[in-house]
């Protein structure tokens, strides 16, 4: 079967990797997909980026950098993947995924005026997001895990808002059949999340809804096993 490509754009704290893994490992330990089809990409290190032809689906996943760094290697990930999505090949982003998807459909990355959010959050569905597979199966408020201070400043043109809440007024969006963005963390463990919560010192609840798994799982299902 064609191979799922997991593009980590960053290593998250050394003491989170040592108990619990990197964003690539959260992935891997939640997708319903078997490993020996999906394969890792190292943006952030300067890997290159492979030709798409074939590939059942792309991943973007969460950082602890920022869009606004500004770093070469950004950008032009950012245009590939959303290249990639207009020809075919579905695309989940994810996080920092969410916002270099954003930034390059003409939705700037900006600090989140309302701070930062962590830890399991509750986010609702729009009309289109009630409609979008995505979705598929799940309530209008979602239960999910979440840790950015970054947002993008709007729905994207082109976009369709998906979901939101108080803190993020785009915590997910859709553009065209095959890119789906969301802000939160679908793959975060709350076991993952009570560790990233410890080690960086934050304040913010954990939860297990099985949401995020279902969002996952909706993907898969919907996306990249229809390609």
């Amino acid at each position: 079967m064609p191979d799922i490509l997991i593009v980590k754009t960053g290593t998250t704290d050394a003491d989170i990797v040592k108990t619990h893994g990197d964003y690539d490992d959260w992935f891997l330990a939640t997708l319903p997909a078997e490993p020996e089809r999906i394969k890792i990409v190292h943006a952030y290190k300067g890997d290159p980026l492979p030709h798409t032809d074939g590939l059942a689906g792309i991943i973007l996943t969460g950082s602890v950098l920022s869009v606004t760094d500004g770093e070469e290697w950004m950008l032009p990930l950012g245009r590939w993947a959303v290249s990639a999505a207009d020809n075919g090949i579905p695309v989940l982003a994810v996080c920092f995924g969410h916002q270099l998807v954003g930034e390059v459909l003409g939705a700037p990355v900006v600090v989140n005026r309302m701070g930062l959010e962590v830890g399991a959050v509750d986010v609702m569905l729009s009309k289109s997001g009630e409609k979008d597979l995505i979705f598929d199966g799940l309530p209008r408020q979602l239960d999910v895990q979440a840790s950015h201070n970054f947002v993008v400043s709007d729905v994207p043109p082109r976009a369709d808002l998906l979901a939101s809440n108080v803190n993020t007024g785009v915590q997910a969006f859709g553009y065209g059949e095959n890119l789906r963005a969301v802000q939160f963390h679908p793959e975060i463990s709350p076991s993952t999340m009570e560790r990233l919560l410890s080690v960086r010192g934050y304040n913010g609840l954990v939860r297990d809804s099985g949401h995020g798994i279902r969002i996952l799982q909706n993907w898969i299902t919907h996306w990249v096993n229809k390609t």
